[in-house]
């Protein structure tokens, strides 16, 4: 079997009792079946407490509040320490990892819901690579999983079989678009609004099943000609940032609508939502809170009233570590863009990676004002990994929003359009 990852992969390590969100917390552990009857066999007082923290019937083991039963004081796993890392359920053993398998082939990522996972990816300078050798499962660190093949439920048939013609397609335009991500030459946000775009153009080929098509439309989009078309189509959606700000609104109220995994996403996402809306109550709670003294300057006002200027300051002031969002971007394309090779859904999986980038970039202006005009690299991993851990793993917030990414009629190609360019 050969084995695709991101080229960090191998410089990840568990950092166990001193991570500042543990997995082992604010959701359910399902138990696999091996993993559940080794545990209902265990001896002595350790099977004991085992037995009587498994509820068998939801294969599940029974949380103390928000916490894995067997997560101690120092955030340690009683089961490793006890009876060894071998006996580690599959969901233990194998987060924060997400499997993708296409024939003899397993792409492997890691998970931005894993905070050392997002402070490994973003603090990463140089472009994202890949790379791709044989190996086994226990290469990677995976114990027996079973790959995601489709997430467009509403479009899987009575099968669910790779189209491997449409994947050799796939696995074309995925590399331009990796190409274009990466092409640091150009804003992010046009880099973003073009792969929208080819996102948007080439579904309509898959279709209608003209697969062909594909391969023609992408080389247009390699020629240097294309350029000035681009341009043109990116300056019908500029300079409307009125319309932005209600999308945006929108597009953060659909967030608020999903099952809360940890309320320091909740935290992240009203502030987001009270900051964008520049409101008198938000300004009213800072003072309060001490954040802002009845001296704020009419600049710092201003920036909480005026929603387009604060947007772009936080854009001038965090240039620099652009490569951030331009590694979002790379990380959501890498994870989910080829399972459209399963469930013929190649666009939305494209809006699910711009809108990703979309809402962490919200929630990064929002706590940079909150902190005075202050946003440190930590601040990113702490926003890019909640926003993760919300919308990647919970497999009801993850149908919702591909769903609403499908079918919901501001999330047109149009909306997105104003919101990356505006």
């Amino acid at each position: 079997m050969k084995y695709r990852t991101a080229d960090y992969y191998k410089e990840f390590h568990c950092v166990g009792g001193i991570c500042e969100d543990s997995c082992c917390e604010n959701w359910e552990i399902d138990l696999d079946e091996a993993s559940m009857k080794r545990y209902l066999k265990e001896k002595g007082d350790f099977g004991k407490r085992l037995k009587e923290n498994t509820n068998v019937h939801a294969k599940q083991f029974v949380l103390n509040g928000t916490r894995c039963p067997f997560l101690n004081d120092k955030n340690l796993c009683d089961i490793f320490i006890e009876i060894g890392e071998e006996a580690l359920c599959e969901t233990c053993t194998n987060f924060p990892r997400h499997v993708e398998e296409f024939d003899n082939l397993k792409e492997v990522s890691l998970t931005m819901s894993c905070p050392e996972v997002s402070r490994i990816m973003l603090s990463k300078t140089q472009k994202i690579s890949f790379i791709c050798n044989e190996g086994t499962d226990e290469d990677y660190g995976l114990k027996h999983i079973e790959p995601v093949k489709s997430f467009a439920f509403w479009k899987r048939g009575n099968s669910n079989k790779l189209d491997k013609p449409l994947y050799c397609m796939l696995y074309d335009v995925r590399e331009y678009i990796f190409e274009t991500l990466q092409n640091r030459n150009v804003p992010i946000e046009k880099r973003a609004a073009k792969v929208l775009i080819l996102g948007y153009e080439i579904q309509q080929f898959i279709d209608s099943k003209d697969y062909g098509k594909i391969t023609d439309k992408l080389n247009v989009y390699k020629k240097e000609e294309n350029r000035e078309w681009l341009e043109q189509y990116f300056n019908e959606h500029t300079k409307k940032s009125a319309q932005k700000e209600e999308w945006m609104r929108q597009i953060l109220n659909m967030h608020e609508g999903l099952e809360t995994i940890k309320e320091e996403w909740a935290t992240l996402l009203s502030d987001g939502m009270k900051i964008m809306h520049g409101s008198e109550n938000l300004r009213a709670r800072l003072l309060t809170e001490g954040l802002l003294n009845n001296e704020v300057s009419e600049n710092t006002d201003s920036f909480l009233r005026d929603y387009t200027i604060s947007y772009q300051e936080f854009i001038h002031y965090y240039h620099e570590a652009e490569y951030e969002f331009e590694h979002i971007l790379v990380y959501y394309i890498f994870n989910y863009f080829l399972g459209a090779a399963y469930d013929h859904d190649a666009y939305t999986k494209v809006k699910f990676a711009v809108v990703s980038y979309l809402v962490i970039l919200e929630l990064d202006v929002a706590l940079w004002l909150k902190q005075k005009k202050e946003f440190l690299f930590e601040d990113q991993v702490l926003v890019a990994h909640a926003y993760s851990k919300e919308v990647e793993h919970s497999f009801n917030n993850f149908e919702s929003l591909q769903l609403v990414l499908s079918a919901h009629p501001i999330l047109d190609i149009n909306h997105i359009l104003i919101a990356l360019l505006s």
